[in-house]
């Protein structure tokens, strides 16, 4: 799944029901990676205050579908959802 395109991504995305949030700068949970790192985008969430990575992916969008997948994800979505 690191490897996924973005299509691929939103299409497993959607078959599975996931919505991959954005914000200001890109997807909710997807950081650029370092130089160093051969994938350019990280997945990470906050647990009990220390930021966790979920891993590194070739594109966002796969990146935001590791996020969206995590509790925190889906807690996330759900919260939106209680909003509207």
């Amino acid at each position: 799944e690191q490897e996924m395109t973005s299509a691929q991504a939103r299409a497993t995305a959607a078959k599975e029901g996931l919505e991959l949030h954005t914000n200001g700068s890109g997807f909710v949970g997807v950081c650029q990676s370092p130089k160093t790192c051969k994938l350019p985008f990280q997945a990470r969430v906050q647990r009990n205050r220390k930021v966790i990575s979920l891993g590194y992916f070739r594109s966002a969008e796969a990146a935001a579908l590791c996020y969206a997948r995590s509790p925190e994800g889906r807690a996330a979505a759900e919260a939106k959802v209680a909003e509207a």
